[in-house]
């Protein structure tokens, strides 16, 4: 039985598409290992949204031919022409996001029938008990060319993955006996099919699925419609936890990237938002834009302290070949973006914590995932860590929690009966 390795840089998107190209490969008679073992093929799915992710797929490249020469190496994802170009001597196989679908198609035309060593036996697709959420693929492509952004020329196709289909890996995901699942995609909130923009394909799933819970990804923020406020208050199954791709807050930036968007229309969004008991808000932000001044900076500082998102995840900004910001004059110093940076976290983690004491004595379900120590952690629906010490397996159950207090970068939770 031949082996396969697998490793994800990346996305959300990344993830979701790796999950079944693991299934893909396991029906065809492939044995799954971890990635420090020796396997036979090592499939990296990668990310070059970043220079560091660009990096770090070069330094995985590496790693696996000095260490497992003998074996077959495939890259996958998002790839530009200048990893593909500087690597090709140390890749077997190269494979586009575009063919991705045919993966299993092209190693064994390209690898596998090449090799007498392997034969496809038949499996079935074996169940793991410890998974807690899944992550649904139901859409790609971005049509927005942000003045930034490598994703829509690495992702061109607009595809949205029809509703039956969605519905179907749903249900079988339940009986695989998961709780959650994420709705993920390079853009989801250009999900388009037939007519069904990305609130009503929220209802469908809640109305023709029994999932206990479900989480949407990354939005663009100006793409939350009154439809989605009104499912998130009125259908508990519909997580109260909203990602927002924001970037910056301050107009000229903004304009700069690309957006289409305000200060204003955040300030306005985030107002209606805050409305919604227990709703949580997490969000992107770049930081060091070419031409971001020390002023414009403040700005976005400003707007995050009054919106006081639970969790701001802080890009410093790469220049990318191929995108309108790498030839953008007024380059901010590395120092400068690593400086910002730091200050954002640090405010982050200010009001997170500031967050989190609001929910003392509040009792809330929180599904568990992992025990770390004599502690089980798991996420409340508005994204809140929850941590219990206890000796019993808590794995993959949903358990209403009092929250008595702050614990690492969560909270203390008890059993309410």
């Amino acid at each position: 039985m031949p082996t396969i390795s697998f490793f994800t840089f990346g996305c959300k998107l990344n993830q979701a598409e790796t999950i079944v190209l693991k299934e893909k490969f396991y029906v065809q008679g492939f044995s799954i290992v971890p990635f420090n073992s020796q396997a036979d093929f090592y499939l990296i799915n990668a990310c070059a949204v970043t220079q560091k992710a660009e990096k770090e797929v070069r330094q995985a490249i590496h790693q696996i031919k000095r260490q497992h020469p003998n074996s077959q190496l495939i890259v996958a994802g998002c790839l530009t022409k200048q990893i593909i170009k500087s690597e090709q001597a140390q890749v077997d196989l190269w494979i586009e996001n575009k063919d991705k679908k045919n993966i299993y198609q092209l190693v064994l035309k390209n690898l596998i029938q090449s090799s007498s060593r392997f034969k496809s036996t038949d499996s079935e697709l074996e169940k793991d008990n410890q998974r807690t959420r899944a992550l649904i693929k139901i859409q790609d492509g971005c049509q927005h060319y942000c003045t930034y952004c490598i994703v829509p020329y690495l992702r061109q196709k607009i595809y949205s993955q029809p509703l039956n289909k969605i519905i179907q890996e749903i249900k079988e995901k339940e009986k695989q006996g998961f709780h959650e699942v994420v709705l993920v995609g390079a853009n989801i909130s250009l999900y388009n099919d037939q007519g069904l923009n990305l609130s009503s394909l929220l209802e469908k799933i809640l109305d023709q699925t029994k999932i206990s819970r479900l989480r949407i990804s990354s939005l663009w923020p100006t793409a939350i419609d009154q439809e989605l406020l009104s499912l998130i208050k009125k259908n508990s199954r519909l997580c109260s936890h909203l990602h927002l791709s924001i970037q910056s807050a301050c107009d000229k930036i903004l304009l700069s990237m690309g957006r289409n968007y305000k200060q204003k229309q955040l300030k306005q969004i985030i107002a209606k938002l805050d409305k919604i008991p227990n709703l949580s808000l997490t969000a992107d932000i770049i930081v060091g834009f070419p031409g971001e001044k020390e002023s414009n900076f403040q700005e976005t500082y400003q707007f995050i302290k009054w919106a006081k998102f639970l969790k701001i995840h802080v890009f410093r900004f790469s220049p990318r070949p191929g995108t309108k910001a790498y030839l953008l004059k007024n380059q901010v110093p590395d120092q400068v973006k690593q400086t910002r940076a730091k200050i954002l976290r640090n405010l982050s983690e200010q009001i997170a914590e500031e967050k989190r004491k609001k929910y003392f004595t509040q009792i809330l379900p929180v599904l568990f995932e992992s025990k770390q120590g004599s502690y089980w952690s798991g996420l409340t629906p508005n994204y809140l860590k929850v941590f219990i010490k206890t000796n019993k397996d808590l794995s993959n159950k949903i358990i209403n929690l009092k929250l008595t207090g702050l614990y690492q970068d969560g909270l203390k939770g008890k059993i309410f009966i």
